[in-house]
């Protein structure tokens, strides 16, 4: 593994000092614990742990995204623009599997995201990473087979499963024969290497979308600045209007009547 530490996407480097500084770490940590309240709930049918799988091998699941952005700061949020500008394709950035128990993380990436993902997750408690070196990584088939063992040692100790479905605003019918289609699921079941059977035969799956959003819905400090820069962002924009509208105003329009209307 490469020492440095490169820039990280998603974060101008002003905003990366103030998330990373003393308390960023707490919050983040406390993020996790909210998750894996959810396992800890008084329910015979709890989950043994929550898996979140992004990119191609989801199916590109918004709700796995989702839950991937509450943990990681919105690193994968679609208007992450610095991702891009690292050279490195959509496939191999959103190469990520977490799976989430009440007391550890399991967590699958590959070296190339390995760098962007560790400093959000560095300090989350009995974290285990499943990732090649550079060197084992560039041999693709090996680098395949790494992932669907890795994939298979994750999930082997559970019975029950969690799934984060859907997002917030788009509720979906949970479907387990859909997740049964997921690239990697469907791997589960290649002999030799996979889990030996159908993952959806083998596991219990559960739609944990509500459970997930009542976590999302609770104020921390980093939900609290993004909703503290939202207010002062509107503030901008209504600052330069009223100005535009003082300079160029419309007709029929007063500028008093205009600043009503902006306030609103």
């Amino acid at each position: 593994m490469d020492s440095f530490a490169p820039q990280q996407p998603g974060l101008s480097r002003a905003r990366l000092a103030g998330t990373f500084g003393r308390g960023a770490a707490s919050v983040s940590c406390s993020r996790l614990r909210q998750v894996q309240s959810v396992l800890t709930q008084s329910s015979k049918s709890q989950p043994d742990g929550i898996l979140c799988i992004l990119g191609i091998d989801s199916r590109y699941n918004e709700g796995c995204r989702e839950l991937a952005n509450y943990l990681l700061f919105g690193l994968y949020s679609q208007n992450t623009t610095d991702f891009e500008k690292t050279g490195f394709s959509e496939e191999i950035l959103d190469d990520v599997i977490m799976l989430i128990k009440s007391d550890s993380v399991h967590l699958y990436c590959n070296p190339v995201n390995y760098r962007y993902l560790l400093p959000y997750v560095a300090h989350w408690r009995n974290l285990h990473f499943h990732c090649m070196t550079e060197n084992e990584y560039e041999d693709e088939e090996a680098a395949e087979e790494f992932k669907i063992s890795s994939f298979v040692d994750m999930v082997r100790d559970c019975s029950r499963i969690g799934i984060p479905y859907s997002s917030q605003g788009h509720l979906q019918i949970f479907d387990m024969f859909v997740v049964e289609k997921w690239p990697i699921v469907q791997a589960f079941a290649l002999e030799g290497i996979g889990g030996d059977g159908f993952f959806t035969m083998k596991y219990e799956l559960q739609d944990v979308s509500l459970n997930l959003w009542n976590v999302y819905s609770r104020m921390d400090p980093m939900s609290l600045e993004n909703m503290l820069s939202k207010v002062r962002s509107q503030s901008v924009f209504r600052i330069i209007m009223l100005n535009c509208l003082a300079n160029y105003p419309p007709k029929a329009f007063s500028l008093k009547k205009c600043r009503v209307l902006l306030l609103l």
